[in-house]
């Protein structure tokens, strides 16, 4: 179920492969395999909070990020969302069921206005089957992902909470931090209760964490917009377990 529109100032066949060539699938590919991807590709433009895909849709493309956030998560029957992944530029998401053909197996979900390029299951599994040596990449991308997702439980199951919140604040600030004077500044809004989600806590819990660590300087939120003033110190935390 997309819920989406067709972007009006869609981006020519040289910036399309240009986004293609960010990605960790077709990053290494030529020219004019580029050029073959890009003129595949369609441009999709999603408002925020807009839904790229439910879990359980049938899956019909594979979607890389040109501009914008997507958060990849699940929602339970009584409305409870717990946010997965967060991924910006240069990313791609719905390759598991693309290649199976099964349904969506998490929602994707815009942040805020992105353009998507869409990769559409009808055309790129015969380009796969056609270029082994992409097929043999895709399913190494697809065991990172999927070794992702196992640490992801390990850490849910088996660290404090102190512990997966430090380690998914540095994985935040990997992806999209930015170096200041103060510390490192994510540049995406995370309030509280969106954190809470990524942890799959309370919003109370995160409240009293964030609480504790801005009074010891690990950490600051400006305009909930979280600086992570203390590197050395939330490294050891995620450690610590």
């Amino acid at each position: 179920m997309l819920k989406a529109d067709e972007d009006a100032a869609v981006p020519g066949a040289d910036a399309r492969a240009a986004a293609l060539a960010r990605t960790p699938l077709f990053g290494g590919l030529d020219g004019p395999a580029l050029q073959r991807l890009a003129a595949m590709a369609r441009p999709i433009a999603v408002k925020t909070d807009a839904a790229v895909f439910r879990k359980g849709d049938p899956s019909r493309a594979l979607y890389v990020i040109d501009q914008g956030r997507v958060k990849i998560g699940a929602t339970s029957a009584d409305g409870r969302e717990i946010v997965l992944n967060l991924l910006g530029p240069g990313a791609m998401f719905g390759e598991i069921a693309l290649v199976d053909g099964g349904g969506r197996t998490a929602d994707a979900v815009a942040t805020e206005p992105a353009r998507l390029l869409a990769l559409d299951r009808a055309e790129l599994i015969p380009y796969l089957e056609a270029n082994p040596r992409l097929m043999l990449h895709m399913l190494v991308v697809m065991a990172q992902r999927v070794r992702w997702v196992a640490s992801s439980l390990e850490d849910a199951a088996f660290l404090s909470l102190p512990a997966r919140a430090a380690k998914r604040l540095l994985l935040l600030g990997e992806q999209f931090g930015l170096d200041t004077p103060a510390g490192l500044r994510l540049t995406v809004s995370l309030p509280q209760h969106e954190m809470a989600r990524h942890l799959g806590v309370t919003r109370e819990s995160v409240n009293r964490l964030f609480q504790d660590w801005m009074a010891q300087g690990l950490i600051v939120i400006d305009r909930r917009v979280i600086v992570l003033a203390d590197l050395p110190r939330l490294g050891e935390i995620a450690a610590a377990g």
